[in-house]
């Protein structure tokens, strides 16, 4: 069995670390070269970094920044933020990203994502799903006003053979009450993409939870690490406590 991912998220507004609760309320929490240093001394398996207003306020990420954190990092990295062209992507891949995350591009133009994978490989291009709960189902969190369903988004990603889903739930999003088991498994229903699991986690038995209840082999995490004792090697020993394979 594959070993698990414990994956820090860290979420930029474009002049340091914020962490939203839902996806509003942006609070300020930290540099993220700093924050990149402190969790590649901690050996973690992987990090994320992006801009989470980068699309919305019509930007592109700051390369210089991207860099910085990178070369704090001897981890894998992924960057997303305002990504809307092949020449955006490799911009990031050139500076050391290992992958790139995409949503808003994704919703307005899947071929541009066909192409992408077709330039880059499936292992280049991971896919947002912020998804929020309706008495309809589950639907994709956006600011351009586009209704999709997590079924049809899932479904159209996976026809432009994404290499990876980051499936956040919005409403468990920075609230740290736990992860949306439902979300989670209607996810890997749909898919045998991997996903990496993010909203919610806020204690051990939170974790405990996700991946006794799911199939899902990567969580990522931001508000435990920022607002409570608990590190990555805290989750992994809890991990471990119950057989679930980790890199220690």
């Amino acid at each position: 069995m594959l070993k698990v991912r414990i994956i820090p998220i860290l979420t930029f507004n474009g002049f340091g670390l914020v962490k939203t609760k839902k996806f509003s309320n942006p609070r300020m929490v930290g540099n993220p070269v700093q924050a990149a240093r402190v969790y590649n001394s901690r050996g973690v398996d992987e990090l994320v970094f992006v801009d989470i207003f980068a699309s919305s306020q019509k930007r592109k990420v700051n390369l210089k920044l991207v860099a910085d954190v990178i070369k704090e990092c001897y981890m894998p990295v992924a960057i997303g933020g305002g990504i809307e062209t092949i020449e955006d992507i490799n911009n990031l891949l050139k500076i050391g990203a290992d992958k790139v995350i995409i949503k808003t591009k994704a919703l307005l133009d899947a071929k541009f994502i066909e192409k992408a994978v077709a330039f880059f490989g499936s292992q280049c291009i991971s896919i947002s799903i912020d998804a929020y709960a309706t008495p309809d189902g589950y639907k994709i969190f956006n600011k351009l006003d586009i209704e999709i369903s997590l079924e049809d988004f899932v479904s159209l990603m996976i026809s432009c053979k994404v290499g990876e889903f980051v499936v956040t739930s919005v409403d468990n999003d920075g609230m740290m009450d736990g992860f949306d088991i439902d979300l989670i498994n209607r996810v890997t229903e749909l898919t045998n993409i991997p996903i990496i699991a993010a909203g919610g986690g806020g204690s051990m038995k939170h974790y405990n939870a996700l991946f006794s209840q799911t199939k899902v082999q990567a969580v990522g995490s931001a508000s435990i690490f920022h607002f409570t004792q608990f590190t990555p090697l805290d989750i992994k020993n809890e991990l471990k406590s119950i057989n679930v394979p980790v890199r220690i």
